[in-house]
């Protein structure tokens, strides 16, 4: 038996934040000294390293939930069969359910416990866990689904990639105008279609002097009264990123007994544009293949969404298999590489045929 996506949906927030309204951010270093440069060319600058141009934030009223529920709601609806089939709920996310304004977040109930109720399921034999893994979450959930699915353990299940990083930022942090809002899902099912699912996959965790990349800690306001707020190591994180994303896709692929020319499309994390072109030359590298194209091959949509982490991929899956990201599509038979990477350091890679 195989295991293949079977219904995809996605929410992104209706509040566009466009670049401009950053401009009057103060902005600091780790010591608390205000950059010098105008806002205007430090935005300017950021934009031309990462290539956002806008990103989503969820209301200032409100918590998580709505957005994960109504990216589920759309997955089951293309998925198109009784909620009550679902076997399994996966919601990976970074920081449980972010309440409204600057008032925390919670953990329990655990968010998969929540989407499970609000969903109305009512199969108690449906498991609902959450999955702490930094960005890679998403891809590690679909794992995991893969595994139970392949045990028996499973039909169907619901893997969800949950971000609401707006209320986790530093206003004074560079960084702060790159993490955005967002919820992709997928249904994840068994199939006896040996023509299409998941071929191979490849997860590493290092955890070592990585661990201190990304982080969660005060501003860099020492008068700002917030002490979990989203930190990030920018060229540490740059590095192990685009060390081991290609290793990682090399080791899947080698499992999967194919060559990185023979894939059709990439859906990467969409953490800057730099990183997206890093990954694609060295992989090239790594397989000693000279003049590999990848153009064509390598969708993005960190202009308009920002990096929002462990909801990067599903979404970008979901708009692409919807015919809403431009000229990009998935054809049968496409053989398609998703990679991540994040907060830990952990990075994964996996080979699906469609």
């Amino acid at each position: 038996m195989k295991t293949y996506i079977a219904g995809t949906g996605t929410k992104l927030p209706e509040r566009r934040i466009t670049n401009s309204y950053f401009l009057n951010h103060v902005f600091m270093d780790e010591n608390g000294v205000p950059n010098p440069k105008p806002q205007a060319d430090i935005i300017a600058k950021l934009e031309q390293i990462t290539g956002i141009k806008e990103r989503g934030y969820i209301s200032e009223k409100g918590d998580s939930v709505p957005l994960m529920v109504d990216a589920s709601l759309a997955a089951l609806a293309d998925w198109g069969k009784d909620k009550n089939l679902i076997d399994g709920i996966i919601v990976a996310h970074n920081a449980g359910n972010m309440l409204e304004g600057r008032q925390g977040f919670h953990t329990v109930p655990n968010m998969a416990a929540l989407l499970k109720n609000r969903l109305g399921i009512t199969n108690h034999e449906c498991f609902a866990y959450d999955l702490l893994f930094g960005c890679p979450g998403w891809l590690q959930g679909v794992i995991q689904a893969h595994q139970a699915i392949q045990m028996g353990d499973a039909k169907h299940v619901l893997v969800v990639g949950l971000e609401v990083a707006s209320r986790l930022l530093d206003p004074h942090d560079l960084d702060s105008l790159i993490l955005a809002d967002g919820c992709g899902a997928a249904v994840i099912s068994g199939t006896a279609n040996e023509q299409e699912g998941i071929i191979s996959y490849a997860t590493y965790s290092h955890a070592l002097d990585d661990i201190s990349c990304i982080y969660l800690d005060r501003s860099y306001n020492k008068e700002l009264e917030a002490p979990t707020l989203f930190k990030m190591h920018g060229k540490d994180v740059y590095k192990y990123a685009t060390v081991w994303v290609p290793k990682v896709i090399k080791k899947a692929l080698d499992k999967a007994g194919m060559d990185v020319s023979e894939v059709d499309m990439f859906l990467f994390h969409q953490a800057n544009g730099k990183m997206l072109h890093a990954f694609a030359n060295n992989l090239a590298q790594m397989y000693g293949i000279e003049g590999l194209s990848f153009e064509g091959k390598i969708p993005t949509t960190i202009e308009f969404t920002g990096n929002t982490s462990v909801a990067t991929i599903p979404t970008m899956l979901d708009l692409i298999r919807k015919n809403k990201l431009g000229a990009y599509k998935i054809k049968p038979g496409d053989t398609v590489v998703l990679a991540s990477v994040g907060a830990g350091m952990h990075c994964n890679a996996l080979v699906y045929q469609f």
